[in-house]
């Protein structure tokens, strides 16, 4: 994230104990790629919250495009992830965008208004507690360019508006941020818009060059 230049990374359960290891001294966090949104019970294959919060896990991502696409996730289901999160002391980091370009304001503002308040129905966040909403639009996500700066800002500030209008908290307990086709080229101008907190990196992260280039260049 910007200003304090906070690092967090996300790798597949199957290797946040060995992160956790090699994290322990350095100011990174760790967080997890998914939860289940129950304490326990005959859910075969899925990972709790307990469980990656035994692994050192202080963030767990929600709602990402892929898990609707594939999984068959909803919004209600999202819901209850958060909820959970945060009953655990964890950071929902939550992703939500629309799913196709759109230049007018209003009709993205809807469909994230939508979007949001399915989401963050009955959250509620205790004045110690945080959440973290990335701005990803589904159509720029594994794509070769991003989102322009105007319409992430534009986007970026209902997000902000809304949520934490929403959920009655103070601005420290909410930051959002950008993903969707983050790289070397354009991290810089997407992290320096004003109203944006930092940048979430997805498949410019797997290449270990690329994401050391733009952790220098922000640092």
């Amino acid at each position: 994230m910007k200003k304090k230049n906070n690092f967090f990374i996300i790798p597949p359960h199957t290797s946040l104990s060995t992160f956790q290891k090699f994290l322990h001294k350095l100011p990174i966090i760790l967080g997890a790629q998914n939860m289940h949104h129950e304490d326990s019970g005959a859910f075969t294959g899925e990972v709790s919250a307990s469980m990656i919060k035994s692994c050192g896990c202080k963030i767990v991502e929600l709602g990402h495009a892929e898990r609707f696409e594939y999984f068959n996730e909803s919004d209600i289901l999202i819901n209850k992830k958060i909820i959970q999160a945060l009953k655990y002391n964890i950071i929902p980091l939550v992703c939500v965008g629309e799913k196709k370009y759109n230049s007018n304001i209003n009709m993205r503002k809807e469909a994230l208004r939508k979007k949001l308040n399915n989401f963050l129905k009955n959250v509620t966040l205790k004045k110690n507690k945080k959440i973290i909403l990335a701005y990803e639009p589904i159509w720029a996500i594994g794509k070769s360019k991003s989102a322009n700066l105007k319409y992430i800002s534009e986007t970026i500030d209902f997000i902000r508006i809304f949520s934490q209008k929403k959920l009655k908290i103070n601005k420290n307990q909410l930051k959002v941020i950008y993903g969707g086709s983050v790289n070397k080229k354009n991290a810089i101008n997407i992290l320096n818009i004003k109203n944006n907190d930092g940048i979430f990196i997805g498949r410019s992260a797997i290449n270990a060059r690329d994401f050391l280039e733009i952790c220098k260049m922000i640092t």
